[in-house]
């Protein structure tokens, strides 16, 4: 970027998302003073992108939302962004969306047959939700305790025409598990690292006798397979204690989130004894 020297520079753009038409970066400390310029600069460089927003904060609470300010461009924080052939209004400022989660979706998507009953637990926006049933065909109740999270959730069942097939619940999704959809489901979706383990339980229990659960955990590790390996064991721990029998029918690392620390999936085969 023209705004300051290739070095500097490199730190905000290897650290950069583009969502739709919105750019949303990190600035270090000692670029600041000069992140207006620097947002400037970077709508130069990327004609697609419209916006600029610098992240303050990380995704915080419940409602999984991370801080931003405006830094150029024009003043919103709402775009539309595609993603294998399904297109999602997000707002940015209000919602949890991450497109580095792009690969992971469609892979979950192509393990789904048309005949399931999917359980999204917590789908944010309802991209898992929308791809799956506009992929797939199968019937997904897709739950969000954040009203705009669920508000722009019916919003892109509409965008992408899934109607009937993805239902939008508003609400705590143990609360669902353990009520409505109890002993319903053929496949549990949990894509939310900091709480999955909390709601392992409740999974279970929205389960037929038989079904799948597709559970995800943050775990701080020297490598990806220490990592996987201290996943793979608590989460065992936890189906035996529940007595259920289970398989680890594949594990991987999503990404690393931050310094020795991995974003881990584990795709489970469960059936209840009891």
């Amino acid at each position: 970027m023209k705004a300051y020297p290739s070095s500097l520079a490199g730190e905000v753009v290897k650290s950069f998302d583009v969502v739709g038409d919105v750019a949303v970066i990190k600035v270090p400390p000692k670029l600041m003073d000069g992140r207006f310029r620097l947002a400037e600069a970077l709508l130069e460089e990327l004609p697609n992108v419209k916006v600029v927003l610098r992240q303050t904060s990380p995704h915080l609470g419940d409602y999984r939302v991370r801080g931003v300010e405006w830094l150029a461009g024009e003043r919103r924080t709402t775009t539309i962004y595609s993603e294998h052939g399904c297109r999602f209004k997000v707002d940015l400022a209000k919602v949890y969306f991450s497109p580095r989660l792009s690969y992971e979706r469609m892979r979950v998507a192509g393990l789904v047959e048309e005949e399931e009953e999917v359980f999204n637990m917590f789908a944010g926006v309802g991209c898992f939700s929308v791809m799956i049933a506009k992929h797939r065909g199968a019937t997904v109740y897709s739950v969000d305790i954040n009203p705009d999270a669920a508000k722009y959730m019916h919003l892109n069942v509409k965008l992408n025409k899934v109607h009937g097939k993805v239902h939008v619940l508003l609400g705590d999704s143990r609360f669902i598990a353990l009520s409505s959809l109890k002993g319903r489901m053929d496949r549990v979706l949990m894509p939310l690292p900091l709480r999955a383990y909390d709601y392992l339980d409740a999974a279970v229990q929205a389960l037929k006798r038989r079904g799948f659960i597709h559970y995800y955990d943050v775990e701080e590790a020297k490598t990806k397979r220490d990592a996987l390996s201290k996943v793979e064991l608590k989460v065992a721990r936890r189906l035996r204690d529940l007595k259920v029998g289970f398989k680890i029918s594949s594990s991987r690392v999503v990404r690393e989130v931050g310094p020795r620390a991995f974003q881990v999936v584990l795709d489970l085969e469960v059936e209840k004894l009891v």
